[in-house]
């Protein structure tokens, strides 16, 4: 088989690294967090650095409405797809950028068979998980996603409490037997939001998978991270990524 001149760009069959992150001050908790720089470099840089590392991925995209992560993005040559505001308001559903992404990738006439999804807000990225996300729907084609999450048993949904009208503690799920020790539950996880990676048919995801995230599907394999990776909202995920950084960071 003949290789690909390298003056002939690919567009077919596409692995595409999307950067996912709004603009401005709609966080109030963290306002501008995508911005922010930690250890020196705009959050938003940091899942960019690791896509960029990724032996698997043909190209990165960033889709914001954002002046200052647009400007950052092209500083850095991150090729931007302009989300409009419908789909930046505060209760936007991620599909909805994810979906407007697709749809400007079937203009330009680039088909993509893999789409990994990277939010700026997650400063925390061990290393080669994106390649093994990308690896396992490469390797099984019925896998409709592979996400990270970790094992956290000491957050089995049948502990978890919500308030009542009067103001006291009650089980979220209500009607289930439950045991106080760990030992005796089924082994919980959740994601973690480093890496979502999707199966893209048609140019299209899933809609009719599990909940919440639907587009993700039903066939869904689990990369574990070790770590202990977040999204950060809040100037304690902050303070806790930066000191992750700085014993982890290597790029």
């Amino acid at each position: 088989m003949l290789a690909v001149p390298p003056y002939i760009k690919k567009v077919d069959n596409m692995i595409i690294g999307l950067l996912t992150g709004r603009g401005g001050n709609k966080s109030q908790s963290l306002p501008y967090k995508n911005s922010k720089k930690i250890l020196g470099t705009p959050l938003m840089l940091y899942p960019y650095l690791a896509a960029k590392k990724s032996k698997l991925i043909d190209d990165i995209y960033i889709s914001t409405d954002g002046p200052e992560l647009k400007k950052i993005a092209n500083k850095n040559s991150i090729k931007i797809i302009h989300r409009p505001k419908k789909f930046s308001k505060s209760n936007s559903q991620h599909i909805e950028c994810i979906n407007h992404a697709l749809d400007t990738f079937k203009k330009k006439n680039i088909k993509v068979e893999i789409i990994v999804i990277l939010m700026c807000n997650v400063a925390i990225q061990p290393n080669k998980s994106i390649d093994k996300c990308i690896k396992a729907l490469k390797e099984d084609s019925k896998l409709d996603s592979a996400v990270t999450c970790r094992e956290w048993g000491d957050h089995h949904p049948s502990r978890a409490k919500t308030i009542s009208k009067e103001g006291f503690l009650k089980p979220i799920i209500k009607k289930i037997d439950v045991t106080t020790t760990r030992q005796g539950l089924d082994q919980t996880y959740y994601l973690d939001h480093q890496v979502w990676a999707f199966r893209v048919r048609n140019m299209k995801l899933s809609n009719n998978g599990q909940k919440p995230w639907y587009w993700m599907g039903k066939r869904i394999k689990p990369i574990f991270n070790k770590e202990l990776v977040i999204d950060i909202h809040t100037k304690e995920d902050l303070e806790y990524s930066k000191q992750w950084l700085k014993v982890n960071h290597t790029y």
